[in-house]
């Protein structure tokens, strides 16, 4: 038996009212979204909501999928970085809005990835007349293929809270981007109006390095001194909490391998819900659904993966007809199964029964 993969810790989820007031302003049903990823609705609470990384990483595809779709010429991660708020994260903007320079205002770049999302990288730095503010995804999957998404809403947050310190005035002068250009080029370039290069070798915005120590109007030092002794705790906190998770993640581990090991060796209870599966493994309903929520899983999200596996292992039968597969995995008819395949793999399942090797 092969020993369980090690789960990663989840992401904090506290940007989650911000990704739906995003999805509004593009027409797009983020609910469906979530429920179709496996992220747990029932507990979306931005001060406690957690999410894996992959699983983000699918819901930010599919809301930029759905937007390019609505045909009005938004991009979804401009609108998610534009419409961004520390809402739940009140120190962090005080900080930044009672800062005296812009680089004073910096030192927040340094706070803010543990407490949204660790596996992301802002830093400052400085490169002769100019400065720039550079954003990187330390993960070992990551690359700029699968995270320039996240770059340019984190840059178009970046633009909105520099205007907002220098009064509306443009801070950066251009933008180098690594990742090659896309179809939604076009939208990024009217939005921050400053010439943008792809395929760079560092994802950044680029200014006048005079500007960092420009006199900033909204600076007030005793409102700034005392936020930014609430956030240097509050960071210290997540890093004590995140430690104290490891023994839990070890365990979580062992518990999503039990559970895909269940559904694959009795696909019967793919089609029973969650109270089956938790009597299966000897849990309360409750108790299982608390646990999956802690790691930021959810049953429908390790219900879909197993079905996933399982169908591209059957499909590969030839003699095995599809409605069969179908009825094996729990859907209530092929129909509902050639979507969910469709969504899973971007082809219908007798397209991938047809393609070579599958």
């Amino acid at each position: 038996m092969t020993a369980p993969a090690p789960v990663e810790p989840p992401i904090p989820f506290v940007t989650v009212t911000n990704w739906v007031r995003a999805a509004n302003l593009c027409g797009i049903d983020i609910g469906r979204i979530f429920e179709e990823e496996g992220v747990d609705t029932s507990n979306l609470h931005p001060e406690t909501a957690v999410i894996q990384r992959e699983t983000m990483q699918r819901v930010m595809q599919r809301c930029v999928d759905e937007t390019r779709a609505m045909g009005r010429g938004q991009h979804f991660p401009l609108v998610l970085g534009e419409t961004f708020a520390f809402e739940y994260m009140s120190d962090i903007e005080t900080f930044i809005t009672t800062s005296p320079t812009l680089r004073e205002a910096a030192r927040s770049l340094e706070w803010i990835p543990p407490l949204l999302n660790p596996y992301m990288q802002i830093s400052l730095a400085e490169h002769g007349s100019e400065a720039r503010m550079s954003v990187a995804f330390n993960h070992p999957v990551a690359s700029p293929d699968t995270t320039w998404h996240f770059t340019e809403g984190v840059f178009a947050s970046l633009l909105k809270f520099t205007r907002m310190l220098l009064g509306g005035q443009q801070l950066f002068g251009r933008i180098t981007l690594q990742h090659a250009p896309h179809q939604d080029r076009a939208a990024c370039e009217a939005f921050f109006h400053v010439p943008i290069s792809y395929s760079e070798p560092v994802s950044a915005m680029w200014f006048d390095r005079a500007l960092l120590d420009l006199p900033l109007r909204g600076g007030f030092p005793q409102l700034h001194e005392q936020a930014a002794q609430r956030v240097v705790q509050q960071v210290a906190q997540r890093a004590e909490q995140q430690q104290q998770d490891v023994g839990a993640l070890d365990q979580a581990g062992n518990l999503v391998h039990q559970i895909e090991r269940a559904l694959a060796q009795k696909p019967r209870l793919l089609g029973l819900g969650l109270e089956a599966l938790a009597e299966e493994l000897h849990l309360h309903a409750r108790t299982l659904q608390r646990r999956l929520r802690d790691i930021g899983d959810s049953h429908s999200g390790i219900q879909a993966r197993v079905r996933y596996g399982l169908a591209r292992q059957w499909l590969q039968d030839p003699a095995l007809p599809i409605e069969d597969i179908s009825d094996r995995l729990g859907f209530s008819d092929r129909r509902s199964f050639t979507q969910a395949f469709t969504r899973w793999s971007g082809v219908t399942p007798s397209q991938y029964r047809r393609s070579p090797g599958p």
